[in-house]
């Protein structure tokens, strides 16, 4: 048995002789020129290697090594490819490589540039640091083409860099890789949307409410597109579902208030503006906004006492001024500065035959407005 046992370790090492014996000198030279840090010279080597022994796969698999090390991501791919497609001899260490270079680009995109310049003020810089974290990005992409992270804040960042089309190549094939994915959707309709593209943004929201019928995302941004082509009932539909499935977000009722306003349905406007006031109450737009309502509301029904001499109408305007009086009053009190609150508060109290308290209010607005 010791005979035999001896005779089986000789074959042994015999058998590591053999196959690394069997490894072409090129490849040899790669393999140490890599371990040196000596990557032009291995490259060099590697593409010899290849060259003469074209169905070697350990050939490819150091070419796409080497040419990772260079930061030659797309060519690395390749490489890996081609090593695979002669035999799965390396896949776990193209695997690993090929996930190294994607974490690493990925990262740094995003922490040093990409959320930076998300929050950066000053355009130059901003735009510097997009342009970079769209470098980032694409070198993430080339390393693992299979993973869709990248895609979208890559787009983002070409976008934000100046170009357009690589934007939409990126984005486009997002859409692609995950076409039922209703969040990359949206996210892609955003992109166009910011582009102007409205029709694009628009096709890719109905698409993302296809798949998810309670995106609220994507009905409130098809609320916006219908909003500036004028289609108010429309728009109003949309965020209006969009508030059924988020009651707690204080911009829906907001922009519907808004869009109410501008186009004069001041009594549908004043419910939303109250409950956008009750959610954001430190919001001084829409107190005005709120103020200006009431007063349009009951000048309106003055004007049609005027007209007609019915007395409803008179009446109507009477109550509008006492539902608005305590709320101006307290907006006055939240907002002391506030010139156009206080002028609205000394129109009602004007109306309400309080001339004293109408005349402190204007009083108080010319001394404000004097002293900006």
């Amino acid at each position: 048995m010791k005979k035999v046992f001896g005779f089986l370790i000789v074959m042994a090492v015999l058998g590591v002789i053999v196959i690394t014996g069997c490894r072409p000198p090129e490849l040899e030279g790669v393999v140490i020129n890599i371990n040196q840090g000596l990557y032009d010279k291995a490259y060099d080597l590697a593409k010899e290697a290849v060259a003469k022994y074209p169905n070697n796969p350990e050939a490819w698999y150091r070419l796409g090594e080497v040419q990772g090390h260079k930061g030659m991501f797309a060519d690395m791919n390749d490489s890996f490819d081609k090593s695979l497609a002669i035999s799965q001899q390396f896949a776990p260490q193209i695997g690993q490589l090929r996930s190294k270079y994607f974490a690493d680009n990925y990262n740094d995109a995003l922490r040093t540039f990409y959320n930076p310049a998300i929050k950066e003020q000053n355009p130059e810089k901003k735009k510097q640091l997009f342009c970079k974290a769209a470098e980032k990005f694409l070198n993430s992409h080339l390393s693992d083409p299979a993973r869709t992270e990248p895609l979208t804040p890559m787009a983002t960042s070409f976008l934000q860099c100046g170009d357009t089309a690589t934007a939409e190549k990126y984005m486009n094939q997002a859409i692609k890789m995950k076409p039922n994915n209703d969040t990359l959707l949206v996210t892609v309709g955003d992109f166009y949307y910011n582009a102007n593209q409205l029709d694009k943004a628009e096709e890719l929201y109905n698409r993302a409410l296809s798949v998810n019928s309670t995106n609220a995302d994507a009905l409130l941004a098809l609320g916006e597109i219908y909003s500036k082509r004028d289609s108010l009932n429309k728009a109003i539909e949309l965020l209006k579902k969009g508030m059924e499935l988020e009651p707690e977000n204080p911009n829906i009722p907001m922009n519907i208030s808004i869009l109410y306003y501008n186009n004069e349905k001041y009594q549908e406007a004043i419910p939303y503006l109250k409950k956008t006031i009750e959610m954001m109450p430190d919001n001084k737009d829409m107190y005005e906004l709120l103020s200006i309502s009431y007063l349009q509301m009951a000048t309106k029904n003055q004007e049609k006492f005027n007209e007609t001499e019915d007395t409803q109408y008179q009446q109507k305007a009477a109550a509008i001024y006492d539902e608005a009086l305590p709320f101006l009053e307290d907006a006055v009190n939240r907002f002391p500065d506030d010139t156009l609150l206080i002028n609205n508060l000394g129109v009602v109290y004007a109306q309400k035959n309080m001339k004293e308290k109408a005349e402190e209010m204007f009083e108080r607005q010319k001394q404000l407005e004097g002293n900006q």
